[in-house]
């Protein structure tokens, strides 16, 4: 997956979180949020090894 669409995607995830009204849509973004960081930390460990 191109890490361009993963900081993508974790942005949206951020942005939405901020933007929803209900308490468990909010988390779910972040949950989301979080779930992208670690994917991206994953492929920058992988090519940095």
């Amino acid at each position: 997956m191109d890490m361009n669409y993963l900081y993508w995607r974790r942005g949206v995830s951020l942005a939405r979180a901020r933007a929803a009204t209900c308490g468990a849509s909010a988390q779910a973004h972040l949950d989301l949020f979080e779930a992208y960081g670690h994917r991206i930390s994953a492929r920058r460990a992988a090519v940095n090894s």
